[in-house]
């Protein structure tokens, strides 16, 4: 399984004597606040607004509003797929890990929500069984391979789709970073795998009792 984000950047160049000083370029606001917290995450150039999508709530089959639901919350949003064999659930369990450890207001002040991308068997008993190997308080959403687009469109990330079947088995591609929202409804970082448990609950723990400075 492999999992792919396309991410647009800007390469700056430059040219001249090797004595004229450093060509590194400035960090951005978004950068120089990463920096200050020593935060795990990768800050975006600038903030983007939570995406406006609604899905199914796995474990109630009630939409799920996910502007409204999780309005307030740090709030981590992840495109996966539960038969995935690696990045979704090394991702899921260091979360799960870091909250274990976390005190109890920052576990108040964080919603984890997965999206199942794989329509056809990510179906709600699945989502909400998978999810419970990891919390049973993460929100499993689900819908229609339709819903899911827009989903994935709203949220600016590419859309999955099966990248392979093979005997026994097959993958999906999709976006592998894990998008984290804050107080003010806005993401400013994304986290990829790989984030050791020690750094999310750090990350969580100083988002949840200060939120994102205000510029």
């Amino acid at each position: 399984m492999f999992a792919v984000l396309v991410v647009g950047s800007l390469v700056l160049v430059a040219c001249g004597d090797s004595d004229s000083g450093s060509t590194e370029a400035p960090l951005t606001p978004q950068e120089q606040v990463v920096a200050d917290l020593g935060l795990a995450g990768s800050a975006f150039p600038g903030p983007l607004a939570k995406p406006d999508f609604v899905l199914d709530d796995a474990a109630t089959g009630e939409p799920y509003d996910f502007v409204e639901e999780t309005a307030g919350f740090v709030t981590l949003l992840y495109f996966g797929y539960t038969n995935c064999p690696d990045i979704c659930p090394v991702h899921l369990a260091n979360i799960a890990s870091a909250l274990d450890q976390s005190s109890g207001d920052t576990r108040r002040g964080v919603k984890v929500v997965f999206v199942g991308v794989d329509a056809p068997r990510d179906t709600p008993e699945r989502v909400t069984e998978w999810l419970g190997f990891f919390d049973t308080d993460f929100v499993g959403l689900t819908g229609t391979e339709e819903q899911l687009i827009a989903a994935q469109e709203a949220a600016a990330v590419p859309v999955a789709f099966v990248d392979s079947e093979f005997e026994g088995g097959y993958t999906v591609a999709h976006a592998g970073w894990i998008f984290l929202y804050t107080q003010d409804d806005q993401t400013h970082l994304r986290y990829p795998s790989g984030i050791r448990q020690s750094a999310w609950a750090h990350d969580l723990e100083l988002l949840v009792r200060e939120g994102w400075p205000s510029s």
